[in-house]
């Protein structure tokens, strides 16, 4: 059967000429990786809801730059086969964990079609045709990872939500029955104290009642524990 990643292909009609121009295009733009990083990073920075979106702000920018650097490498070299499908799923799931709203996840694939359109420009100035031919290659991988991404996106922040409410159905339950537990063990606790009272002389009888004195208490902190789960 097909995948989603060649199903993706062949929606876009990305094939082995296109594997082919990015493969060739590499050792043009790899120079200027780096440099498209900076870009991207100091763009992000100057816009405060972007910024926020990072999980240290500056501090991490410096790792981020290489993970966006070795992404590209990637973008550009291939192989565009399942295991590239599975790390651009990360990335989506990534961005789940640390709540990056989807906008941004948009714009910073703009932010980067535009750095690298370009270099395309510069270096394909005297060759339109050949320029046509890259630029739609890049075109065509840009979107399939953004596809990608968003599709994991997607799915992991719809299993998040699965997962939240399903806590708080459980939160729910257990704070109605620890509630409703309180109320029979204080009326054991309140008839206990009356009991041990009538029975003071018999050692055998104010043993068991002190072991039930004991299992009452245990029951009590097991409802005060679940109430505190609740609440957190």
């Amino acid at each position: 059967m097909e995948t989603l990643f060649q199903e993706l292909k062949r929606y876009v009609r990305f094939d082995d000429a296109d594997e082919a121009a990015l493969r060739a295009l590499y050792p043009i733009l790899a120079p200027d990786l780096e440099a498209i990083a900076d870009v991207f990073y100091r763009r992000l920075l100057e816009h405060q809801g972007a910024r926020n979106a990072l999980v240290a702000g500056e501090s991490q920018t410096g790792r981020l730059k290489a993970t966006l650097v070795a992404w590209m490498e990637r973008l550009l070299r291939g192989p565009w086969n399942e295991e590239y499908f599975d790390l651009r799923c990360r990335i989506g799931r990534v961005h789940v964990r640390i709540e990056l709203p989807q906008h941004y996840m948009l714009c910073a694939m703009v932010i980067v079609s535009e750095e690298l359109n370009e270099r395309l420009d510069r270096a394909f100035a005297n060759r339109p045709e050949e320029l046509q031919r890259v630029r739609r290659a890049v075109e065509k991988i840009l979107g399939l990872d953004l596809a990608i991404m968003l599709h994991a996106y997607r799915d992991d922040l719809t299993a998040q939500k699965v997962r939240i409410e399903r806590l708080s159905t459980f939160g729910q339950l257990v704070g109605a029955i620890s509630h409703e537990l309180r109320n029979p063990l204080s009326v054991i606790d309140s008839s206990l104290y009356i009991i041990k009272n009538r029975v003071a002389g018999d050692e055998m009888v104010l043993k068991h009642l002190s072991r039930i004195s004991e299992q009452l208490n245990i029951s009590s902190s097991i409802v005060s524990a679940l109430l505190d789960l609740v609440r957190d």
